[in-house]
Order: C-alpha cells, then sequence, then structure tokens
C-alpha cells in the first residue's frame, strides 16, 4: 500500500478529529496525533465516533463501511487509534473499497 495515500489518510482524520474537538478545551500534550486514542485521550463517547465517522465518509465522498472497523466478533471495539482508522481507510481505498456518496 501506498506511504502516501497512508500520510494522506492520517492527515485527514487529524483534520476531521481536531474540527470536532475544536471547542472541547482538551489539553493535549503535542496535539492529535497517529497513537492518539478517541476515548481514552479525546474523551470520545459513542456519538461522536458516528459524527466521526459521517465527518470522514463526507470528506472522501464515499461510504467506507466502517461498521468493519468498529465492531469485531459481534461486539464494539473499546478504543481505536488515529493510525487505525487511517490505516482501515487507506486499504478501503486501495481495494476500491466503499460506494460514492
Amino acid at each position: 500500500m501506498s506511504s502516501l495515500l497512508k500520510a494522506t489518510a492520517e492527515a485527514t482524520v487529524i483534520a476531521v478529529i481536531e474540527d470536532l474537538i475544536q471547542d472541547w478545551g482538551l489539553e493535549l500534550d503535542g496535539g492529535v496525533g497517529p497513537s492518539t486514542l478517541l476515548v481514552a485521550n479525546l474523551e470520545f463517547a459513542s456519538v461522536d465516533i458516528i459524527q466521526l465517522c459521517v465527518a470522514l465518509e463526507e470528506a472522501y465522498s464515499r461510504k467506507l463501511g466502517f461498521q468493519n472497523l468498529l465492531m469485531r466478533d459481534g461486539s464494539y471495539v473499546g478504543d481505536l487509534s488515529v493510525s487505525q482508522i487511517a490505516a482501515f481507510i487507506e486499504t478501503r481505498i486501495a481495494a476500491g473499497g466503499g460506494t460514492a456518496t
């Protein structure tokens, strides 16, 4: 997979997250980065994760099938890092996945 695609996906995820949390008053050492966790570091609730998924699908103008990332073995995952989300997006786009919105 392309390192450029991964870097672009990571930058997009970070930009969307920063836009979502700009008014939250969070103090993050070093800001949002690849290892930032949605729940542990950013205090995301489930509704925030859904808003993030919708915003990312809007940014990419396609449905990305985030249910495949958010659920494992019939249960929701406990937390996700920026790099995990970017890797998922990279894989979906590289495989031609997602449907245009």
